[in-house]
C-alpha cells in the first residue's frame, strides 16, 4: 500500500512541477523576446585584432599596473548605438590596478560599425574576452 501511496505521491508532484514549468514559461510574443536576424552585426572597423591593437595603444596602466607585469583578460558586456557609440558598458570579468576602469574608459571613446537588422541599423549587444598584457613599456597614466 505505501508503493502505491508514494508513486501518488511521485506523479502529483511531477504533474505540479510540469505545469509550473508550462505556466513560467517566457511569452514569445513580448516583441523584446525574441531573435533578431542580423544582415550584419556590430564590428569595430578592421575586426577584433585592429580593435585590440586600438585599444592597448589607447590605454594608459598606473605604476603598480606596470610593476606587476598584469596579465589576464577582461569579459565585457556592452552595447553598440545606431550612432556607432559604446554605451552600457559591463565588466563582467576584470582585472585589478584600475585596469577595468581604464579598460571602459578607453571603449567608450571607440566607435564601431552598427549593427544592421532587416534592412534597418539597429542597436545590438557584444561580448568580448579581450586579452590585457601590461609590460615594462606599457603607457603610464599621468596623474
Amino acid at each position: 500500500m505505501s508503493k502505491i501511496n508514494n508513486m501518488k505521491n511521485i506523479f502529483i508532484l511531477f504533474s505540479f512541477l510540469s505545469i509550473s514549468g508550462i505556466c513560467l514559461a517566457q511569452d514569445y510574443s513580448d516583441p523584446q523576446n525574441m531573435n533578431v536576424n542580423y544582415n550584419r552585426e556590430a564590428e569595430y572597423p578592421g575586426g577584433v585584432n585592429q580593435f585590440i591593437a586600438d585599444l592597448w595603444s589607447k590605454m594608459e596602466y598606473s605604476q603598480e599596473a606596470i610593476d606587476a607585469l598584469a596579465d589576464g583578460e577582461i569579459m565585457v558586456s556592452f552595447d553598440v548605438e545606431t550612432d556607432s557609440t559604446v554605451t552600457g558598458v559591463s565588466i563582467i570579468f576584470g582585472m585589478d590596478y584600475g585596469i577595468n576602469e581604464e579598460f571602459e574608459r578607453v571603449l567608450k571613446t571607440m566607435k564601431f560599425i552598427p549593427a544592421i537588422a532587416e534592412g534597418n541599423i539597429v542597436k545590438m549587444n557584444v561580448m568580448l574576452n579581450v586579452p590585457v598584457r601590461v609590460g615594462p613599456n606599457s603607457k603610464k597614466k599621468q596623474k
